[in-house]
């Protein structure tokens, strides 16, 4: 009997170790406290990456950390606004930045606008894309740190650059004709606030009102409270819920106008709340709109 249920057993034990990613648990949480950060400053796996403009971090950064505006990471490209750079050029900026695949990456950057707050999760997401698991979110970002009087520096850091090759998936993005193909089967959640999903406002860049026919509304501005730090995983929960559902399987996709916001809500899905097939629409509504075949709804 004992022979019998250790053949059944060994096989399964084989396919965790064999199997890759099954297993992998973060070394750091997805989003990091201001105390959390400040604690572990001076582990030498850590990168801190502020993705606030050069001025910016000129007067005022957090001890240690690099800058790469947030222009490195999204670029205009066919008339789109926030494209992904190409693999190339995001290996180089990495590389410069001294981080490695095995780095833990905070990003952090300002929180004075909406615009603004959106940027650090784009950025994450594209260092994901890049195949660096590590990567968190400040909570509060610099504003935070500047409330709290957290130590400061105005010595610019820079890491000894490394050759730096990622490990691209494109597991978490879709484009126009997938979408196309897979309406009626994929959640859509159209993460722009309410007067621009009903199709009261839109922005210039995009052709004309509207959202992707079938698509749920979850803004971007719910995920915050009023300080610009993250709202507790049970409210999360709560509000992604009852747009995305409970089944942490169904595949979503999430959307915006030029892909700045769409990333907040798919890193929380993903890496907050457990979602297991999130992808992102980075070209959005300002080439959906562009395309007179494609539907769209008021």
């Amino acid at each position: 009997m004992r022979h019998r249920v250790l053949s059944k057993l060994i096989p399964l034990i084989l396919l965790v170790f064999l199997l890759p990613g099954v297993g992998h648990t973060r070394d750091l949480p997805p989003i990091v406290s201001t105390d959390w950060l400040q604690a572990n400053l001076k582990n030498t796996k850590l990168i801190v990456l502020d993705v606030r403009r050069v001025e910016d971090y000129r007067e005022g950064h957090i001890p240690g950390a690099v800058n790469a505006y947030y222009g490195a990471w999204a670029y205009k490209k066919d008339g789109l606004f926030a494209e992904i750079p190409e693999k190339d050029d995001l290996d180089d900026t990495i590389g410069y930045m001294g981080i490695s695949l095995n780095s833990w990456v905070v990003v952090t950057g300002r929180m004075d606008t909406p615009r603004l707050s959106y940027q650090s999760a784009r950025v994450a997401c594209t260092l994901q894309y890049a195949g660096i698991e590590n990567v968190a979110l400040l909570d509060g970002g610099m504003n935070k740190w500047f409330e709290e009087r957290k130590p400061l520096s105005k010595t610019g850091t820079r890491n000894k650059g490394k050759q730096f090759r990622g490990k691209y998936s494109s597991d978490n993005f879709a484009d126009k004709d997938y979408i196309q193909k897979r309406l009626g089967k994929i959640i859509l959640l159209d993460v722009r606030e309410p007067e621009y999903f009903a199709g009261k406002k839109k922005m210039d860049c995009v052709p004309k009102m509207g959202r992707i026919p079938g698509a749920y509304n979850l803004p971007t501005s719910c995920a915050f409270n009023s300080d610009a730090t993250f709202k507790k995983k049970d409210e999360l929960a709560a509000i992604s819920e009852a747009a995305a559902g409970k089944d942490k399987a169904k595949e979503i996709v999430t959307y915006c106008d030029t892909g700045q916001c769409c990333p907040i809500w798919s890193y929380l899905l993903r890496e907050v709340l457990g979602y297991t097939n999130v992808l992102m629409y980075t070209a959005g509504m300002q080439e959906w709109m562009q395309d007179t075949q494609a539907p769209s709804a008021r």
